[in-house]
């Protein structure tokens, strides 16, 4: 537990980075036509959730404190504990390989000798195992997706799997001569191993990166904005892309309440336009604090223009 909590703290910790950026994120005009609707406390604490259908069942893999970090949908907006686990870490992001899942999470490269505190600027990486049953799992392996400059802000990966069957990863990071956080990229034939570009997709200070979906010339991400105090609260947003490289934001919020902070998006389609989603919420002057972390749901909604 101790090497969850120290990774949890590392990855809240992470998004605590300053000030403006001088690079503009091209813009779209995306929410009009989008709607969340019917929001619900879940009663559950923690970030970066990871909301999956697995043989028919909703489960939410969950970073928390909490002992219980993995849930079952119970049919509406509720959840109930799932008698499955996820290995030490934070930031859980699945995809489905056929036969069997694959896992990722972020990890600290080096763990610190016994007794030694973690240090919040210790630097991370992703790793993934696979599973057939989220109860027994394959050796971590890294991905060679691994923090390489200085700073706080680094992780909260997402995976997916591209039309063409190659795995995209997306994660948060500090770039050179930015002043807000960006988005790194990278793909693999095989899902584990990735190289990294040089160049960001993304910068302006967006975060928590979720591709909702992921078609031949139709893609679409959900995002948060950066924790930074003069720039809160935090508000979700929308993003397109026409092959998962280039993309454009929606500068108008797909979400926003001037006394919360809405963050760590996920979804899972439902029906034609139709997707559950959980994000998590904490009071505006609270962005960091894991203890005020709670998870909501509701259904989110598309409709033709």
């Amino acid at each position: 537990m101790l090497k969850t909590m120290s990774v949890f703290c590392g990855v809240v910790l992470a998004l605590s980075v300053a000030g403006c950026s001088a690079t503009a994120q091209p813009e779209a005009d995306l929410v009009q036509g989008w709607s969340i609707g019917d929001i619900q406390e879940t009663g559950i604490r923690g970030v970066s959730p990871e909301l999956v259908d697995i043989d028919g069942v909703s489960t939410l893999f969950v970073t928390s404190l909490d002992p219980q970090r993995v849930w079952h949908g119970d049919g509406s907006s509720g959840f109930a504990p799932a008698p499955l686990d996820v290995p030490p870490g934070a930031d859980f992001t699945v995809i489905n390989e056929g036969s069997q899942w694959r896992i990722y999470w972020a990890d600290f490269i080096e763990m610190p000798q016994a007794g030694q505190p973690m240090s919040p600027d210790a630097k991370k990486q992703v790793v993934s195992a696979t599973t057939t049953d989220f109860r027994s799992y394959s050796p971590a392996t890294p991905t060679g997706v691994q923090q390489t400059g200085e700073g706080r802000a680094w992780g909260v990966p997402d995976t997916v799997v591209g039309p063409d069957g190659t795995v995209h990863m997306y994660w948060v990071d500090e770039v050179d001569g930015e002043r807000r956080e960006g988005l790194r990229h990278e793909t693999s034939n095989n899902g584990i191993d990735f190289s990294v570009s040089p160049e960001p997709v993304m910068f302006g200070g967006y975060v928590d990166p979720f591709v909702l979906r992921a078609e031949e010339g139709d893609w679409l991400m959900l995002l948060s904005t950066t924790p930074h105090p003069s720039e809160l609260p935090q508000k979700l947003h929308l993003a397109r892309s026409s092959d998962g490289v280039a993309w454009e934001v929606d500068p108008t919020p797909l979400l926003t309440d001037p006394e919360r902070n809405y963050l760590d998006p996920t979804a899972y389609p439902t029906g034609e336009d139709e997707w559950r989603i959980v994000f998590a919420t904490s009071p505006k002057d609270s962005p960091l604090d894991p203890d005020l972390m709670m998870l909501v749901s509701g259904v989110l909604r598309a409709s033709p223009l």
